[in-house]
């Protein structure tokens, strides 16, 4: 069952409302999974369209709590609990945050030097801007992939992407691969792909673009497809 946060929308809330009518819900660009409702005048707004907004949530007996502690400065690993704000989906779909379309494709499994295991994703990298942009200047810092029990493994195979200028609606498609450092019989299944990109590098180069949305990383959930 759905859980509804109420929300005060003063353009929503002016006159009467039916009971039971539904919104679609956009946030930052990306459509929510669940529309929010009004019921008695008063409008729902489901848990997982603050998720997408970065609002952390949880329930304990009848108290639901919006957000961490104001004080917390517990670091923890990507895409814990304190994860940043992010734009999320799953495999298949297609992610855009004013700049940049991705899309992860699909994930293998691989080794490198026949002993290091790890996972190779296959993504779709287009340029959603009105300029010619390269993904560096544009502000992107690093992929992270986050597996089921919590390790983490980053890729020194971002070359073609960072640096490669691409024109108004091209785009590439490629691999990144993700190996262990150590030579391990095996991993733990893939959970998420964090990318990190942070807005104000572009905003302090000659890249010229601008991002829709304050969260423009991505992160991509590994046990889902759309």
């Amino acid at each position: 069952m759905n859980r509804f946060a109420p929300l005060a929308l003063a353009l929503l809330l002016c006159g009467a409302q039916a009971a039971n009518t539904t919104y679609s819900i956009i946030v930052s660009g990306q459509v929510a999974p669940t529309p929010a409702i009004v019921v008695n005048g008063q409008t729902y707004v489901p848990l997982s369209a603050l998720k997408l907004l970065g609002v952390q949530s949880s329930l304990k007996g009848t108290t639901l709590t919006l957000g961490g502690a104001a004080t917390s400065t517990t670091a923890t690993a990507p895409g814990g609990a304190n994860q940043k704000p992010s734009l999320e989906g799953c495999l298949g779909e297609t992610l855009f945050n004013g700049v940049w379309r991705m899309t992860v494709n699909s994930f293998k499994p691989g080794f490198e030097y026949g002993t290091h295991p790890g996972y190779i994703l296959n993504l779709e990298w287009k340029n959603g801007s009105t300029r010619s942009v390269d993904a560096l200047n544009s502000g992107l810092k690093e992929f992270t992939l986050v597996l089921a029990d919590g390790t983490t493994l980053t890729s020194d195979n971002l070359q073609q992407l960072k640096y490669r200028k691409l024109p108004q609606a091209a785009g590439m498609t490629f691999n990144i691969p993700f190996y262990a450092d150590d030579a391990l019989p095996s991993l733990a299944q893939p959970s998420k792909l964090l990318v990190e990109i942070d807005p104000s590098i572009a905003a302090a180069t000659s890249s010229g673009v601008t991002y829709t949305t304050p969260t423009p990383s991505f992160r991509v959930r590994l046990d889902c497809r759309k």
